[in-house]
């Protein structure tokens, strides 16, 4: 997970894209991007990275005499083809004559111009000095005169400015006259840029007055900085006042040379704005990041901040350049604009990949993947019962084998290499023995991983505890290089065969540099999966690299716990604390730092077997903002004995696109219904996000979904379902591709939402927005009501369980005609269950949707519901409930609104018996000899039987027809209204002058 030092050897450098325009490229001066050598392919050294010739040194500074100064910091010419590399720190002239540095850079770069200036290829020389920078003394300018006033410090540094000046002076005039008799002038077709690489240093003799601060500050004193640019076609003797930003160097220098910069460059040619050809400026915002310093600017305003943990500045530098009064408290929507230009800034950068000046390679990360590694320890007393491995037992004192003092593998009895190398490996040796005797050689090798069989078969509950000692060698890292203790089984019973990792432990670190240290590993208790399998052990060291450890007295007992204690106790782990993740791409632990969040990184939160943990994340952004990545992954299968859970809490988590723009992502894909993760962080969306995954865990969000600055929207895909239980609060649209997204009771989701065939919309929260897709809506998580506002549902699903059943609510147009209604029934005990409450109804169930068998619709119960209502108790549930009649009012043949209609015929009819009905249901016409006989049919009447008769005379009533015709029967469902249908019945009749019809209950 470690950086080297400098430069990536795969980098790009403005040097390789000025030779690809087919520049001859050289370096003057201070390399200051790495030192590494080619021969591991890894070099960044000036040859390795598209530099022709380089005079210089590889380090940023050292003193200014030449003649004595060894390592990177040596002066050197190196020429890249055919590859030469000479020392020229003791060689003269450089030692004698020219042996004062800054003087020797300016040789170096006219003795480049003057190899190159008849060349047919033009050229690209970069001169870095390291005037003014400390060790701060006399340069040979110090008895000028112009310096007369000066004294001490302020006197030395104005000297070697001085120095410097006259050499940039030689430059120019060798551009100006490079073979010395005037035939020959590069000026006029030669790009000039001189650039400060940061503000005045403090304590050396720099003044930076009136700006404030110095060199690493993110004030202005810090960054602000002299430019000049020069060359044909630019306007003589003018300044321009727009901020720009040294990234603007590299695709100005290739729009001279003719060339297009890159579509990934961040920076902007400042040709077009300098000669006026483009109006307006070239950045609206400029970032500074350094670390944890941060600073914004856009037009006069400017976010500063410059450490960590100290807040945000405002200065508007128009009125305030010495950045002396902070105007954030009484600007808050400046604040956050800055703060937003911010954010969008790291949306699209990398994180660092190399370490900064003076620190460890190790304070970085360059993997962007992490995989929490969980541990628990059981706790209690441990009463051994059977000891495995200890002193001669399998060898664990490693003492048997050869005589000499390295000792392979091939001769350790009971212990073999299971790395990827040979049993020719050194495993054993005799020296840096914890006893007097020999010891196991720890190596950060792949090649080497000692391994040993047990030979004891395993038994569900089984703990089992491992001792040794141990103590670092060579090139270990104290402060993070760990030894790890696995056991495992194999699905072969054999040591090499297709392996199952039961548990990894790892030790402390390093506690006192080259002392033995003792280890004490209290395994989880053996699950049923690993029954009667053979029990293998790993030692080995946690993590790849260059060192060893020795390790001694190894002792492996099975025993029993203390009445009481606990032999899989939960676990707690902040994300910042040391080793508790693992690196994918080593198996190594790692420590997860702030320089992690950027949008590639990946974390991943594995099940655990027999323990149950609880993360915290206590980090940010190193400018202390919100963490951001790009994807948190629920993985792992799950098979323990006992329900087992992830609790994910702490700080916001902000998920942006990757830098390839892959799409933010949280991938359910944890497997085992009996395993639980409840992520309780808010997720801040910056980009959209797309909730994947085909896991059968269940997964709880407890936090609430939110977006940055713009509207985005939620994707879900994979058949996994995730608990919703805090209200969304993203604008953009929900889209449920398959899979289940469950609405806890009282979350509120105000976006639009369209579920996709394969999907599922359930739980008992609301929607306020439009609903639409082909999909299913599934009230409930269990027995639930869901509300919704207007919608066309596709699928509709309801459970009933006894006297409990799913309710649908709509809060606007509810339409039915297109809905497949689906059961999940058991125990119907009730005679009514309403299942729908609407506002506006303006269709009913029309597809082949049968309510449950014995049921009936309702769909005007108590008014405004949709109900199930017991086929034998409708008509008493229409009259007394939905009617409220009483009495004789309420009896069949009753016409208690005295319209001559009974309220039998009312309720098969679908009209009200306590509103007089003007006109009568039954209709009936001729035309042609066809007579039509229609009416309306409610869903609740159809529970009884009517039949239709006919006479010509009012008293003879028949049920048949002339001829024994059956008549062509038609039935329009919710004709009239929801629930409220018509039948027409067509037969031919004679042309009497008179027929007459009517309707008869059937008892």
């Amino acid at each position: 997970a470690n950086d080297v030092d400098g430069l990536s050897s795969d980098a790009v450098t403005i040097f390789d894209r000025m030779k690809s325009e087919g520049y001859t490229t050289g370096v003057v001066g201070k390399w200051h991007l790495g030192a590494r050598a080619n021969d591991s392919g890894d070099g960044n050294r000036p040859e390795h990275q598209g530099v022709d010739e380089f005079f210089g040194i590889w380090k940023g500074s050292r003193n200014y005499t030449i003649g004595a100064v060894g390592g990177s910091g040596t002066l050197r010419e190196t020429f890249a083809s055919p590859f030469t590399d000479t020392v020229l720190e003791t060689t003269p002239p450089w030692n004698t004559t020219n042996k004062y540095v800054t003087n020797a850079f300016g040789i170096g770069a006219v003795n480049f111009i003057e190899r190159h200036y008849a060349d047919p290829d033009p050229f690209f020389l970069y001169v870095s000095f390291t005037a003014p920078h400390s060790p701060i003394g006399p340069s040979p300018d110090i008895n000028d005169p112009r310096l007369s006033s000066l004294t001490g410090k302020r006197k030395d540094y104005a000297s070697m400015v001085l120095t410097m000046d006259r050499e940039i002076g030689n430059i120019l005039n060798t551009l100006d006259d490079p073979a010395k008799d005037g035939s020959v002038s590069l000026t006029d077709n030669t790009l000039v840029i001189f650039i400060n690489d940061n503000g005045g240093a403090n304590n050396i003799g720099a003044d930076n007055t009136p700006l404030r601060n110095f060199k690493g500050s993110i004030f202005e004193g810090g960054t602000r900085v002299p430019m000049i640019i020069a060359g044909a076609g630019l306007p003589a003797n003018s300044t321009y006042h727009s901020p720009i930003h040294s990234i603007d160097i590299l695709p100005t220098c290739l729009e001279a040379a003719g060339g297009s910069p890159p579509a990934e460059i961040d920076g902007i040619s400042l040709l077009p704005y300098l000669d006026s050809t483009i109006p307006g400026i070239p950045h609206e915002v400029i970032t500074i990041r350094n670390d944890t310093k941060v600073s914004v600017r856009k037009g006069d305003w400017k976010l500063a901040k410059n450490a960590s943990n100290s807040p945000f500045l405002l200065f508007n530098l128009s009125e305030d350049p010495e950045e002396s009064t902070d105007l954030a408290e009484i600007n808050p929507e400046i604040v956050a604009d800055l703060l937003n230009a911010f954010t969008t800034f790291e949306t699209t950068i990398d994180k660092p990949r190399h370490a900064g000046l003076t620190k460890a390679p190790s304070s970085i990360n360059l993997n962007n993947a992490f995989v929490l590694a969980p541990q628990t320890t059981p706790t209690g007393t441990f009463i051994s019962d059977l000891t495995l491995v200890s002193g001669d037992l399998r060898n664990g004192n490693f003492n048997a084998g050869g005589d000499g003092s390295v000792q392979t593998y091939a001769e350790t009895p009971s212990w073999e290499n299971i790395g990827t190398g040979t049993l020719s490996e050194n495993f054993t040796n005799t020296s840096l023995s914890a006893n007097g005797s020999r010891n196991a050689i720890i190596a950060e090798s792949n090649a080497r991983a000692a391994g040993l069989d047990t030979g004891h078969t395993l038994s569900t509950g089984e703990i089992f505890r491992v001792t040794f000692q141990w103590r670092d060698a060579s090139n270990w890292n104290d402060s993070s290089d760990l030894v790890a203790i696995t056991l495992f089984t194999t699905s072969n019973d054999r040591i090499n065969g297709p392996r199952n990792n039961i548990q990894r432990l790892v030790s402390r670190t390093s506690v006192n540099n080259s002392a033995y240290q003792t280890e004490n590993f209290l395994f989880n208790p053996i699950i049923a999966s690993e029954e009667g399998r053979r029990l293998f052990i790993e030692v080995n060291a946690a993590q790849t690299g260059n060192g060893f450890a020795r390790l001694d007295d190894f002792k492996l007992q099975r025993g029993i716990l203390g009445q009481g204690d606990q032999p899989s106790p939960s676990a707690f782990l902040n994300w910042s604390q040391d080793s508790a993740w693992i690196d994918p791409q080593t198996n190594s632990p790692d420590t997860l730092l702030s320089t992690d969040s950027f949008p590639g990184c990946i974390l991943e939160f594995p099940v655990t077997q027999d323990f149950s943990y609880e993360t915290n994340n206590d980090l940010t952004r190193i400018s202390d903002l919100t963490f951001m990545l790009n994807s948190l992954r629920l993985t792992g299968f799950f098979d323990g004995a006992s329900p087992q859970s992830a609790n994910l809490s702490g700080s916001e988590l902000l998920l942006t696109d990757d830098l390839d723009s892959a799409p933010a992502n949280l991938a359910l894909e944890a497997m085992g219904p009996a395993y639980s993760f409840f992520l309780k962080q808010d997720l801040i969306l910056y980009h959209d996000l797309e909730i994947t995954g085909n896991g059968s865990a269940a997964f709880v969000l407890e936090g609430q979904i939110s977006e940055y600055h713009k509207p985005t929207k939620l994707t879900k895909s994979g058949t996994s379902s995730l608990l919703i239980k805090s209200s969304p609060k993203h604008t953009g649209p929900t889209s449920i591709h398959e899979g289940e997204i469950i609405l806890a009771e009282n979350v509120t989701l105000s976006s639009e939402v369209i579920i996709s065939e394969k999907a599922i919309l359930s739980g008992s929260g609301t929607l306020t927005n439009s609903l639409s897709g082909a999909g299913t809506i599934s009230p409930g998580q269990g027995i639930g009501t869901l509300t919704i506002q207007n919608a066309s549902p596709k699928r509709l699903h309801l459970e009933i369980d006894g006297n409990q059943v799913d309710h649908l609510v709509s809060t606007g147009i509810l339409d039915l005609s297109s809905t497949t209604l689906s059961w999940s029934t058991q125990n119907l005990t009730e005679v009514v269950y309403p299942i729908i409450t609407y506002n506006s109804l303006i269709d009913g169930f029309r597809n082949p949707n049968l309510p449950p068998a014995g049921y009936v619709f309702d769909y005007n119960y108590q008014g405004n519901k949709i109900a199930l209502v017991r086929s034998e108790n409708s008509y008493q549930v229409w009259s007394q409930q939905t009617h409220a009649l009483s009495g004789a009012n309420a009896l069949f043949e009753a016409d208690p609104d005295l319209d001559g209609i009974p309220n039998g015929l009312e309720f098969f009819t679908g009209s009200n018996p306590a509103e007089f009905t003007k006109t009568h249901p039954l209709k009936a016409s001729r035309r042609s000899g066809s007579t039509s006989v229609s009416y309306p049919i409610s869903s609740l009447g159809q529970a009884t039987l009517f039949r239709l008769q006919s006479s010509t005379d009012l008293i003879n009533w028949d049920d048949s027809f002339p001829g024994d015709q059956l008549p062509t029967v038609k039935e329009e469902k919710h004709f009239y209204s929801p629930g409220l249908g018509k039948v027409s019945q067509n037969i031919t009749l004679p042309l009497e002058k008179t027929r007459f019809f009517r309707f008869i209950h059937q008892p």
